[in-house]
């Protein structure tokens, strides 16, 4: 969870460091538009297609925009989003790996337990048990 918060934290000032031209630019406008669109929406994006066409943009330009303001795809960016909220419900609630793949938008579980690992290095079991062990020592 700190590697994924550390990367976020780095992304979030690299963002930052842009040039004034570039920060002015309709093209950034756009970039932050979408980026803001996937962060408040991204229980409910299945697919960055389907950001583009909310955001009225074509995919390909959506790409475009995160390839050059950010560095992860915007594929990249909404899977991470889901796998941070999953994550924070299997730490904090008492529902099912399957049923919290369900409310991320997943409805294969196997294919949540790979990415789930792919991202934060443990499978979804092994986090649900860590995080039970380290809320039982806290008083």
């Amino acid at each position: 969870i700190c590697a994924v918060l550390l990367e976020l934290l780095i992304l979030r000032i690299s963002e930052q460091t842009l040039s004034y031209d570039e920060a002015d630019s309709k093209a950034w406008q756009t970039y932050q538009q979408c980026r803001q669109f996937m962060e408040a929406n991204y229980l409910t994006i299945h697919s960055v297609k389907e950001t583009a066409v909310r955001c009225h943009v074509d995919p390909a330009y959506l790409c475009r925009l995160f390839q050059r303001f950010s560095r992860e795809p915007p594929h990249q960016l909404l899977i991470r989003l889901k796998m941070g909220r999953a994550a924070n419900l299997l730490a904090h609630s008492d529902l099912l790996i399957k049923q919290v793949a369900q409310v991320i938008g997943l409805n294969d579980p196997y294919h949540f337990s790979n990415l789930f690992k792919k991202i934060h290095g443990v499978s979804p079991k092994a986090f649900v048990k860590k995080s039970h062990r380290y809320h039982r020592l806290q008083p």
